[in-house]
């Protein structure tokens, strides 16, 4: 209720400390779904890896060393070095494996290793992955409400055809939806 209200003042940013902690599914799904489309600047700190990696784009951590750590690769990232920081095994060298974990720099032939698109890339792809997906599940849920008023209001010419209008402006949205889904899932293989 307090985040509600503070929504209504339309902030710029916002400092998050845990704020999906203790809530039901329902609240949680509503919490998360505000967090993404919001236009301002978040500063999360969370243990929810789900939330970190479909609001945040960028992520840092402290390791344990006094020092904060960018993550351009994520709760992936901060896992491997923080698995090797418990083991002992250095990971800041290029080449030196940790455990579980494969290599990242150049081959063994000195060329670059290509990979496709950098893991910021697809978290962002995947990120947008999911807002395309809900907006499209929104979308086919008005198509269902406007061909329900459609049927209800069948003897009503004037209505229909206004329906009918709004109808045909949701189809076109829901296209250009699934466009940009199919574009962002290339992305994100």
């Amino acid at each position: 209720l307090q985040l509600a209200r503070l929504m209504v003042t339309e902030p710029n940013v916002l400092l998050l400390d845990e704020p999906t902690n203790d809530l039901d599914t329902d609240t949680l799904a509503a919490l998360e779904d505000l967090l993404d489309s919001y236009a301002g600047t978040l500063v999360v700190v969370s243990h929810d890896r789900y939330l970190l990696e479909r609001v945040c784009d960028r992520q840092v951590a402290m390791l344990g060393d006094g020092r904060v750590r960018d993550l351009p690769g994520g709760v992936e990232e901060y896992l491997r070095l923080r698995s090797a920081a418990l083991t002992g095994t250095s990971s800041g060298t290029p080449g030196t494996a940790t455990p579980g974990t494969s290599s990242s720099g150049s081959s063994s032939s000195g060329s670059p290793v290509s990979r496709g698109p950098s893991s910021a890339d697809a978290r962002a792809a995947r990120k947008e992955l999911t807002r395309l997906e809900r907006s499209m599940a929104r979308l086919s849920d008005r198509e269902d409400r406007l061909h329900r008023q459609m049927a209800e209001a069948a003897s009503d010419h004037a209505r229909v055809s206004e329906l009918d209008t709004q109808l045909r402006a949701v189809l076109a949205e829901k296209t250009d939806a699934e466009e940009a889904w199919l574009a962002a899932a290339e992305t994100a293989d």
